[in-house]
């Protein structure tokens, strides 16, 4: 047992001195970003955490353990690489991505809107910048700013239901519901398009129409959790019992 615990020793101490090595730090950062899509947090900072400290000046490997870091709740520590990630690389659109999302989750909105923007100048056309950057401003208040920049991302991801659901908010929140429900109806089940129109006319306050969308919604998925609970909500609100076909969880 002694034995293993030295090897382990021994080849973490090698893999540190590797990680100098220009060709083994790409490796090294490329399998740590593919954990990290793996949503492998251990692992994946097991990886890159060697890179950093053989070499700090590694802006790529600072963003990627930034995100680490920030994924599992540690701030201080992520706001720290992203920050000195985008100081070493400002041409660097990943690192600005990842800092913005920070600030987004910190309640630094102005911050987080001026690295999402300059993220999506570095790269342009890239869907997720672009999805960020339009719900960033969407977020703000900024919809119809924001419902130019969500159909560029389509233009390149076509299919992405989650640009197609932010494009859907930022026409109901102009007032084109009619807009927003094709956008909804394209982003995916008919179940979900009904509880995202829903939630767009709840937004707006109105609350009656929600009521209707949100019936419809769980009579289309009576198994769908969030259509039940938004339901549950407006009828509540509205002081109103949902039909009775509705009203009864599903069994099993």
């Amino acid at each position: 047992m002694i034995r293993a615990v030295v090897i382990v020793l021994v080849l973490a101490a090698a893999a540190c001195a590797s990680s100098h090595k220009p060709e083994v730090a790409r490796t090294q950062r490329a399998m740590a970003r593919e954990l990290l899509a793996r949503r492998d947090h251990a692992q994946a900072f097991a990886t890159i955490d060697p890179v950093c400290r053989a070499d700090p000046r590694d802006a790529e490997a600072l963003a990627i353990r930034g995100v680490i870091y920030r994924e599992q709740g540690l701030d201080r520590e992520a706001r720290a690489d992203l920050e000195e990630a985008v100081r070493l690389a400002p041409e660097d659109a990943a690192a600005h991505s990842a800092l913005a999302v920070l600030y987004d989750t910190g309640g630094e909105r102005e911050r987080a809107l001026e690295h999402h923007e300059r993220a999506a100048k570095l790269r342009p056309g890239h869907p997720p910048y672009l999805n960020n950057l339009g719900f960033a401003l969407f977020a703000r208040g900024r919809a119809r700013e924001a419902i130019p920049v969500l159909r560029e991302a389509l233009r390149s991801a076509p299919t992405d239901a989650r640009i197609r659901n932010n494009l859907g908010f930022c026409y109901a929140a102009i007032g084109e519901l009619a807009s927003a429900a094709e956008e909804f109806e394209r982003a995916g089940p008919p179940a979900d398009a009904r509880n995202n129109l829903g939630y767009a006319y709840e937004r707006r306050g109105n609350a009656g129409q929600a009521f209707e969308l949100y019936v419809e919604a769980v009579r289309l998925d009576p198994g769908s959790r969030v259509a039940r609970e938004n339901l549950a909500r407006v009828a509540r609100l509205l002081g109103r019992e949902p039909p009775a076909d509705v009203a009864a969880a599903p069994r099993g």
